[in-house]
């Protein structure tokens, strides 16, 4: 039984983490919204916005869905298709973003480091292994977008008064910040990992120790109620037995 009550409190905080998550991706989907309605407005930046705003607008739809789903996962406390649902989310933020960063610019566009952040999530959220499977996922599809457009596989959607210079051309750069992105990828998922799971153990540690003070305290408790009891029953058979004297 205690290891249940371990794990299901470890579940909860899974819960509590995946609604946090869903509500933070409320405020990235309002970002995305106003950077396509704003900037170019005001800042004579030439952005593709109608990709852009089909993904906005499927970010808004999967997100609707899981934040009125998870109330129906809490109440049945069907904790594997949370963290099922927690992978989905995940994945589906990694595929947006890919789809985000193809639309306006490429590997030009610097906000490709917003990969690191997801991996993070996923660190602190998930296991080790899901992880580094999220993050080969990631470094996969960014590797696609950057080499697929420095080959011409892919449409190189340029950002029209930012940039004067395409560096996704240069196909030295383009392999030099694909292993440097990679690479840094896959440390910032180690490291998140490890630190979690360093901080999973001693929530364990204090979760068993928590229990062995109150199973402790309940013991003593029980044997002051069994002494108590038993002097009580002493002392009515002292008190029985003076009895008769106090009479005389």
């Amino acid at each position: 039984m205690k290891d249940i009550s371990k794990g299901d409190a470890i579940e909860k905080n899974l819960i509590d983490r995946v609604c946090w998550l869903t509500r933070l991706r409320w405020i990235a989907i309002f970002g995305v919204f106003g950077t396509v309605l704003v900037v170019p407005q005001f800042f004579r930046i030439s952005l593709e916005v109608f990709p852009l705003c089909c993904v906005a607008v499927f970010l808004t739809t999967y997100n609707g869905l899981s934040a009125w789903i998870m109330p129906f996962l809490r109440d049945r406390q069907l904790y594997k298709s949370i963290k099922g649902l927690a992978n989905l989310q995940i994945f589906l933020d990694l595929t947006c973003l890919a789809l985000l960063i193809h639309f306006s610019g490429g590997i030009d566009n610097p906000f490709y480091f917003y990969f690191i952040f997801h991996i993070i999530i996923a660190g602190i959220l998930l296991s080790r292994r899901d992880t580094f499977v999220l993050t080969t996922y990631a470094a996969a599809i960014f590797l696609v977008i950057a080499l697929g457009e420095q080959h011409g596989f892919f449409q190189h959607h340029r950002l029209s008064g930012v940039f004067t210079v395409s560096l996704y051309e240069n196909f030295t750069y383009v392999l030099g910040v694909s292993f440097a992105f990679v690479s840094t990828l896959y440390i910032a998922a180690y490291l998140t990992t490890s630190i979690s799971n360093r901080l999973h153990e001693r929530e364990r540690s204090l979760t068993r120790a928590n229990e062995l003070l109150g199973e402790k305290d309940r013991i003593k408790s029980e044997y002051v109620l069994r002494v108590t009891h038993d002097l009580k029953e002493d002392l009515a058979a002292i008190h029985t037995c003076i009895e008769p004297f106090k009479k005389h």
